[in-house]
């Protein structure tokens, strides 16, 4: 009996020591799948800042050549939505010719030229420059997925063609941006201070509002994104803001969004901004400002420029109870914002009034919300 026992203990022991050593090398297995999927998790896909420069395309300086490139641009682009197609408003359409300066109008993120209308207009009009309108790229097409394959390279690239239009119709060149054309405009005048003779930045996108685009520089961040936020879909759709906007917005769009505002809009970019420099914005209270783009990403980058402060102004539209200070279509102070636009570009960039305008043209403007 006793030798019995001692038989069946010994087994006992010996299953107890085999299973403890499967458990370890459980354990051990464990960690090893615990690090590499940390490590794989770590080293998936993200959005990475962009960082690039661009330099200006030749253009053609015939001003009848230069509507016949832009239009060939047009179509070969694909089919439009109506009136968003670039062009230029020539101060004298009879008579098309380089003036003394020009305006280049970059819209923002969703939008087209309407956007600024007519604030653009009235303010070539009044000091008698030629007007660029023009349409970024992944903007302003019928199709659904027109953001597809959009990056900041590309945004940046269609900035700096614009730009390169503004010089070959003006002799200065005057950047009005919108929002994401505000960036676009930062990063041109920092990049090529010689092609910018100022900056109107109404809105300008620094950073949206609640830093919503942050998850996409996450490892895997663009997937997750795609889940969660386009509830796996490439494309959202929403209702437009109105005629100028497209609800349409391709997950790609996002992405170029998160690589233009983490990579070029940094201090190191402010620093190298010297243009005289306007900047409009809403902020009447912490309940009702900007619901788009952070107001105190604005003040910071309005802060961080090497302009001098003889050289740049920045007013609230506290009234304008929207983001889109400048839109007849969506802003209350669409007036106002003409108004202190162009007090500023005669008063403190030094441009004169075309002869015999009315100078009470934007008072002109009357708002017409759309629901």
């Amino acid at each position: 009996m006793e030798h019995y026992g001692g038989d069946k203990g010994a087994e006992r022991d010996d299953a107890g020591a085999r299973m403890n050593g499967r458990w370890a090398g459980w354990r051990r297995s464990g960690v090893v799948l615990s690090v590499a999927l940390a490590f794989l998790l770590a080293a998936g896909p993200r959005v990475r800042p962009w960082t690039g420069n661009v330099v200006l395309p030749d253009v053609p300086r015939d001003p009848a050549a230069l509507d016949a490139w832009i239009a060939a641009g047009e179509r070969r682009a694909g089919p439009l939505r109506p009136d968003t197609g670039a062009r230029i408003v020539w101060a004298d359409p009879v008579h098309p010719a380089r003036t003394a300066c020009a305006m280049v109008y970059l819209h923002g993120f969703t939008a087209s030229q309407g956007e600024g209308f007519p604030a653009h207009r009235d303010l070539a009009r009044l000091f008698g420059c030629n007007l660029y309108l023009s349409r970024l790229p992944g903007h302003g097409l019928r199709a659904p997925d027109a953001m597809r394959g959009l990056s900041a390279a590309r945004l940046m690239q269609g900035a700096a063609t614009a730009l390169a239009v503004g010089r070959a119709i003006g002799d200065r060149v005057i950047v009005i941006g919108t929002s994401t054309g505000g960036a676009l405009a930062l990063a041109l005048a920092a990049q090529q201070p010689q092609a910018v003779s100022a900056l109107v930045l109404w809105s300008p996108l620094v950073r949206e509002r609640g830093n919503q685009l942050d998850p996409l520089l996450w490892p895997w961040g663009t997937s997750l994104m795609w889940l969660v936020h386009n509830h796996g879909q490439d494309v959202t759709h929403e209702p437009a803001l109105g005629p100028v906007w497209t609800g349409d917005v391709h997950l790609d769009g996002y992405v170029a969004l998160a690589e233009l505002t983490r990579g070029l809009m940094t201090d190191d970019v402010f620093r190298q901004v010297t243009a005289p420099v306007f900047m409009g914005y809403y902020d009447r209270d912490p309940d009702h400002q900007d619901p788009t783009v952070s107001v105190a990403a604005m003040r910071k980058m309005y802060d961080r420029l090497a302009t001098p402060d003889t050289l740049r102004r920045r007013v609230d539209f506290p009234d304008a109870d929207t983001h889109v200070i400048a839109s007849s279509l969506r802003s209350h102070a669409a007036a106002a914002v003409c108004r202190a636009t162009q007090a500023y570009l005669h008063d403190v960039v030094g441009l004169p009034y075309a002869p015999g305008v009315d100078i009470g043209l934007c008072d002109a403007i009357r708002p017409d919300i759309v629901p």
